[in-house]
């Protein structure tokens, strides 16, 4: 350690189990922090402050005003800004010495899942189901341990996973996909629990990259917000889990395309975007060369009326609300994708 970093971590090594030897651990560790909402902002922050040597930030959203009443790292003057490039200087402007890369894409099963070879240990602060599968496969696959974590309006949900999962988040969770769940923007949240759940997050990961064969692998931590208490329950492994089991894993139809994708479609008038935001987002931010239709109103009665010789890229905000609008389409005898990401990933191609 230089004598910076020794000043800078004097009341950490004055631990009796820790000692400079711990910190001296946790500097040459790695952990790559995947979103930086509300969840990854403490998350990063605590894991840097601790002595993590290197970090990965990944995450392609920008700052919004709606984040900061939950998001640590941002303050009005960031709005606008890539948020990988603002925790990155928050985070550099606190530790000395810290190593960050960053990530601007969307993470999706098509980026190159070797990247996490890099880490020593992986966190899921996403909120997408999809993602927090193709996290779990990709952390198997690798053999990384996984701190995931999910809070939904006062409910907190937090489980370390080890290399080998047995048990694995598909094991908690074998069956999410195309489930109806609601996203903070649509379902709300309370700010301070997504801040304890990304503390306990960067608190598991420190404990597991000291010591590994104490880390509670085979629970899951629930947090109410109505009771102080961190209610644990025991997580059997699933012997038929398709990630860590002997389970096959089917190929399920893509719902999805990504900006790649929609750069080369567009130029094709058999590709229509659909927004299926709410009136009043659509007049407060128009997405140009799109038909309109919320999903509030959309059924399978009133896609009827739509062509079916055209090919439908339902848009909304961030590509939630947009993949339930797909299916509907689906359902109404439509060819029908969501656009990954949203209206924001086009908002940041134009900031690109």
């Amino acid at each position: 350690m230089s004598p910076e970093q020794k000043k800078y971590f004097s009341r950490q090594t004055k631990l009796p189990f820790f000692g400079e030897s711990g910190q001296k651990t946790l500097l040459q560790k790695s952990a790559l922090v995947i979103g930086l909402g509300g969840l990854g902002s403490p998350a990063s922050l605590h894991l840097a402050t601790a002595g993590v040597g290197r970090l990965g930030l990944w995450d392609f959203d920008v700052v919004e005003l709606s984040n900061l009443h939950r998001q640590t790292a941002f303050t009005l003057s960031d709005i606008g800004k890539k948020k990988t490039d603002t925790t990155k200087e928050y985070i550099q402007a606190r530790v000395p010495g810290i190593e960050i890369e960053t990530f601007t894409e969307i993470f999706s099963e098509r980026i190159d899942p070797s990247i996490f070879k890099n880490y020593d240990i992986i966190l899921d602060c996403t909120d997408q189901i999809q993602a927090k599968y193709t996290i779990n496969r990709f952390c198997i696959q690798n053999f990384r341990p996984l701190v995931a974590a999910s809070v939904f309006r006062t409910s907190a949900q937090i489980a370390i996973f080890s290399p080998h999962g047995k048990p694995c988040y598909k094991c908690l969770y074998p069956n999410l996909e195309g489930s109806e769940l609601l996203s903070c923007e649509d379902g709300g949240v309370l700010g301070v629990q997504t801040a304890i759940a990304g503390l306990y997050q960067a608190s598991f990961a420190i404990q597991y990259l000291l010591f590994p064969d104490k880390s509670p692998t085979h629970s899951t931590f629930q947090l109410e917000w109505e009771s102080p208490l961190l209610y644990e329950t025991f997580l059997e492994a699933d012997p038929n889990c398709t990630e860590c089991g002997s389970g096959k894993r089917e190929e399920t139809l893509r719902d999805e395309i990504d900006l790649k994708d929609w750069k080369e479609w567009k130029k094709d008038p058999k590709y229509i975007l659909l927004d299926v935001r709410e009136l009043e987002e659509r007049k407060e931010t128009p997405i140009g060369n799109s038909i309109f239709s919320p999903l509030s109103e959309l059924s399978i009665n009133t896609a009827s009326d739509l062509s079916k010789e055209k090919i439908y890229i339902t848009i909304c905000e961030s590509g939630i609300r947009s993949k339930k609008a797909a299916k509907i389409l689906k359902e109404a005898g439509l060819t029908a994708y969501s656009l990954q990401g949203g209206r924001k990933i086009l908002v940041l191609e134009e900031i690109l």
